[in-house]
């Protein structure tokens, strides 16, 4: 006499979790390539907060401070020997920051600076800009290239 039996048998199980480790395993890259740009993204849109910051701190002020990018943090502080520093921000290690183009960028006390460029740049060799305008200070973040 046979039953009617719901249910899924072992077999069906085994082979149900093997197809989907399968299409799990074939999405996964491309999962990470998303991460890593949306990392650089996220890391230059940070420097340019902290640009913003370090300008509006030498408007409300009336100081110079000076926004300093090295290879594993960034950070904002009074610009003069022994200045406080009032940010800092560790840098995520698969960011790194590119030589050869500017590591700081200072602001008067009327909030303006002179041009920098920041290039950062991920694992994959994706490359993002951040500059800051001469005389009005304002920064632009490019697009990821």
């Amino acid at each position: 006499m046979l039953r009617n039996q719901r249910g899924f048998t072992l077999i069906e199980l085994v082979i149900t979790l093997f197809l989907l480790g399968i299409l799990v395993s074939v999405t996964f890259p491309t999962y990470n390539g998303v991460y890593d740009r949306f990392l650089l993204q996220n890391t230059a849109n940070e420097i340019k907060s902290a640009l913003y910051l370090a300008q509006q701190y030498s408007l409300d002020e009336s100081r110079d401070y000076c926004f300093e990018l090295f290879q594993d943090i960034f950070r904002v502080r009074e610009q003069k020997f022994g200045g406080r520093v009032v940010y800092r921000q560790k840098i995520d290690e698969t960011i790194k920051v590119l030589p050869g183009y500017s590591s700081d960028a200072t602001y008067n006390c009327h909030g303006t600076s002179s041009y920098s460029k920041f290039v950062l740049g991920n694992k994959k060799g994706e490359k993002i800009y951040i500059e800051t305008m001469l005389g009005t200070g304002r920064a632009r973040v490019s697009k990821i290239y």
